[in-house]
């Protein structure tokens, strides 16, 4: 009975989704990480004002939240950054696809930006990349100067091209033992009280705890705004 109730209303959700083709992989060498090119013919990406997530099917009654991040308004093709670094449905997927294939996406929650101009702190695992990126694309830099840390295992390998385009991403390694903690050594290297805006997105675990250690530190003023993606 549950079974075909869940049938019955992925089937009610697939009605309102929309159709994306794949139109090339990338996958960075060493690393989890698949940068997927899509194109959206049906949307209007120039109307996007927050940080968008899609709501992508990833396989039977399994739907995964992705966001879409480098998008270009005049192809109507956007780049997805996925960690498939982890167990899961999604990771699965995203080792399946292949161009040309077909991807059944609709909206999901969306994120705001930045309430007040200022330096904005972010923080983040290989999952919210593309989180970043986004907030990146639809924040002026003489505004909202951005600082993002990202934590990456230590045998990635950051593709060169990106860290050309994207000074402002610091890649933090850590191993398998060792990683909020050295989050944490970053951003303690910096003055907290510069930062108007403080977002944390990624892992929930990782969100929580430096979200309750920032809130702790007397130098924080900035809001904070926290987005957990994987547990």
């Amino acid at each position: 009975m549950v079974d075909i109730i869940k049938k019955a209303a992925s089937g009610l959700l697939e009605r309102m989704f929309d159709t994306a083709m794949v139109v090339a992989i990338r996958t960075w060498p060493g690393a989890d990480i698949f940068e997927i090119d899509l194109h959206l013919p049906d949307i209007d990406l120039d109307s996007w004002d927050s940080i968008k997530r899609l709501k992508c099917k990833v396989d039977t009654l399994e739907y995964r939240d992705y966001t879409p991040a480098l998008w270009n308004s005049e192809t109507n093709i956007c780049t997805m950054f996925i960690d498939s670094g982890h167990k899961g449905a999604g990771s699965r997927w995203v080792r399946t696809l292949k161009s040309g294939d077909q991807i059944l996406f609709g909206a999901a929650h969306a994120a705001s930006l930045p309430s007040q101009n200022g330096p904005v702190l972010c923080l983040a695992d290989s999952s919210a990349i593309g989180h970043f990126l986004a907030l990146k694309q639809l924040t002026d830099r003489s505004e909202h100067p951005l600082d993002v840390a990202v934590l990456v295992h230590s045998d990635y390998e950051i593709p060169e091209i990106f860290k050309e385009e994207n000074p402002e991403f610091h890649f933090v390694e850590c191993s398998e033992k060792i990683g909020f903690d050295r989050l944490e050594q970053w951003f303690l290297g910096k003055n907290l009280a510069d930062y108007n805006s403080i977002y944390i997105a990624g892992n929930v675990t990782l969100m929580k705890t430096l979200r309750v250690k920032l809130k702790a530190n007397p130098n924080v003023r900035a809001r904070i705004k926290c987005y957990g993606f994987w547990s």
